[in-house]
């Protein structure tokens, strides 16, 4: 399926018509990674999938939360003025930290947000790690550590996710910023600040990113906002491992969080 660039950095596919999803990538990744998600949401939906700063298309745009905030809510904005309703947002890791924030300064233009893999502060073990690993690949040079990234993708990844992360490339400059830019902000204290109907998506192995969940959850919940904690089989790379399971669950957000506001725990 071919998409329409909308902006420079913004892709969109699926008729104007149909109900507006909005994508975030993750770190180091870009927009062309839910190619394959768009095949199977469009035409249901109209799937809109920005690149964030210092990934994909804006590349050279360094990465800042203030950055990546304008990103997602120039394609909120555009898909909300497109079909005359707000979207429901849905971002993957760094792009779920994203959405958060977006979220929050900006609700008014959000049905509701997806939250996927990133239920960890950002101030602890796991970004000193993700540190390291940006650190690493400086000391490799970008030409060899985008060839370990593109063989490591091609062996964890059906080809179909594989040829859509590889089409957009691996931007490493963006984990050592990323990491950088994401250590500075407290998004568990963000997660208070919710106020449109919110579900974190988390797979059962993700163990890193489940860190927090319970906190993200009851911090969410405290100001009255309806919020949910799914469970699922997977790791962080749910959305690429398995992209039809994946879009599945955003089948089923859409609906959960469109039709009612229910604050149960749903597992699967």
């Amino acid at each position: 399926m071919t998409g329409r660039q909308i902006a420079p950095g913004l892709t969109v596919f699926g008729p104007d018509t149909a109900p507006p999803l909005v994508l975030v990538h993750g770190i180091r990744l870009s927009a062309t990674m839910w190619r394959p998600h768009a095949r199977r949401l469009a035409p249901d939906f109209r799937v809109s999938t920005p690149d964030l700063p210092c990934h994909g298309a804006l590349a050279a745009r360094p990465f800042t939360l203030d950055a990546a905030v304008d990103a997602v809510r120039l394609a909120v904005r555009e898909a909300r003025a497109a079909t005359g309703r707000r979207p429901l947002l849905a971002g993957l890791s760094l792009g779920g930290f994203t959405s958060l924030a977006h979220t929050v300064r900006h609700p008014e233009d959000v049905g509701a947000v997806l939250l996927h893999g990133c239920t960890a502060r950002t101030t602890g073990p796991l970004a000193a790690a993700y540190a390291t690993a940006g650190r690493l690949g400086d000391l490799l040079g970008p030409e060899r550590s985008a060839r370990l990234q593109a063989r490591a993708m091609r062996r964890m990844l059906p080809p179909e996710s594989a040829e859509a992360v590889l089409a957009g490339g691996f931007h490493l400059p963006a984990l050592t910023q990323g990491v950088a830019e994401l250590r500075r902000h407290d998004f568990l204290a963000m997660a208070a600040g919710l106020t449109v109907p919110a579900l974190y998506l988390n797979g059962r192995t993700d163990l890193p990113f489940r860190a927090d969940e319970r906190r993200f959850l009851a911090a969410t919940r405290t100001a009255g906002t309806p919020a949910r904690l799914f469970h699922t089989r997977g790791g962080h790379l749910l959305s690429l491992t398995d992209p039809d399971r994946f879009t599945t669950l955003v089948r089923r957000a859409h609906h959960l969080l469109t039709t009612d506001n229910h604050q149960g725990d749903r597992k699967n």
